[in-house]
């Protein structure tokens, strides 16, 4: 006897298995027609279906109950002030799953989940852009302008104060050299002059 089969397990635990048919819900309202998996597909339409009945009630009770499983202020108002009211006079049935048939590298049954009454594909896309890409493009000209501004100009001129400074240690060795050179070339032409006068002295004895 198979105990505990009410739940498919999707191969996940709960946490994961939560989070994978909260995203599957979210795209579904989004594009309105998704591809995956038949279990899933069949878990993510439970799911939409019980909360396509919240967004019908339209109150704000049902609207916090939908951004439990939600959590996107956006996405939530257009469940609610859209999707919501396009299925007013069904009572139940609100998605639909279509077979594909197995996939090619695994083998598993695939399948399209997707809303009974679909809006244009217009008002899809301009969705679409409103709730997954303005907030991808602000966090990249966030990350470009503090890329750009900031550390650049540290490093140049962290750049310059190093150049500098390596010139001016090089100019101190070289005029430490200079110096050294000057004072043994003096050293050398003192003892030479020493030796000379020191000849002069021994040839004078000599001739006396």
């Amino acid at each position: 006897m198979r105990h505990g089969d009410r739940v498919k397990k999707l191969g996940r635990k709960k946490e994961h298995r939560i989070a994978l048919l909260r995203n599957l819900c979210r795209s579904l309202f989004i594009l309105e027609k998704i591809r995956t998996t038949l279990p899933k597909a069949k878990e993510a339409k439970k799911m939409a279906e019980h909360l396509i009945e919240f967004a019908k009630r339209n109150d704000l009770a049902a609207r916090r109950r939908i951004y439990r499983q939600i959590q996107d202020h956006k996405l939530v108002k257009v469940i609610c002030d859209e999707i919501g009211p396009r299925f007013s006079e069904r009572h139940g049935g609100y998605t639909r799953i279509y077979r594909l048939g197995p996939r090619l590298g695994d083998g598993a049954e695939m399948a399209i989940l997707e809303l009974v009454e679909q809006s244009n594909p217009d008002t899809i896309t301009i969705r679409r852009k409103l709730i997954e890409r303005r907030h991808l493009v602000e966090a990249q000209t966030k990350k470009k302008a503090k890329k750009e501004k900031k550390p650049k100009e540290k490093k140049v001129k962290e750049k310059d104060t190093q150049a500098a400074a390596k010139k001016e240690k090089k100019e101190k060795k070289v005029s430490k050299k200079k110096v050294a050179k000057k004072k043994a070339k003096k050293i050398k032409q003192e003892r030479k002059a020493k030796k000379k006068t020191k000849e002069k002295k021994g040839k004078k004895k000599r001739k006396k």
